[in-house]
């Protein structure tokens, strides 16, 4: 029983506790980043309305930065070590492996500069243990965040992770 609980202690330690330390969107704050490719990036996704832009974007990252199928590549999993604050820059004009709190960097800033919303309106929320909108019976082994954005009359949830895009709340 005692391993058991010791290693129950190092799971919760490793993949819930230090992720929220370490990691930006969790205790860290996120940016907006501002570069050239993401701003040219930003203008060709810009849809007509704020809905067709967040469809895009999200088309977009999951095109590009599918992740939930490759999380267990050895140099996906290896990725894990790029700590702190990082530029998305390198990742950004190339198919490759991000993690939720890389593509929500990608998704917020790409929304913020197509000029269609503003820093306010796409905040990140979080998840620990469960979502029973997860294709993993609703169990996330590490620590998860998705993007929530205000598109007027509703707010939509976007995992581009776990491929979900989805109304979340109506307006009052």
């Amino acid at each position: 029983m005692s391993i058991f609980i010791s290693l129950l202690i190092l799971y919760i330690l490793l993949l819930k506790v230090l992720p929220f330390v370490l990691y930006p969107n969790y205790m860290l704050p996120g940016k907006v980043e501002r570069y050239p490719a993401i701003v040219a990036l930003a203008m060709e996704l810009r849809g007509k309305d704020k809905r067709e832009t967040l469809e895009n974007v999200f088309a977009y990252l999951r095109e590009h930065h599918a992740s939930e199928k490759k999380i267990w590549n050895r140099n996906n999993l290896s990725t894990l070590l790029l700590i702190g604050d990082f530029s998305t820059e390198p990742y950004l004009n190339r198919d490759c492996f991000l993690w939720c709190h890389t593509q929500n960097r990608v998704l917020k800033s790409i929304l913020v500069n197509s000029g269609m919303f503003t820093v306010n309106q796409v905040s990140i929320g979080r998840m620990y243990f469960l979502n029973r909108n997860l294709p993993t019976f609703g169990f996330s082994l590490f620590i998860h965040q998705y993007a929530l954005a205000d598109v007027g009359d509703t707010i939509m949830k976007a995992d581009p992770f776990y491929d979900i895009l989805e109304e979340r709340q109506k307006k009052k």
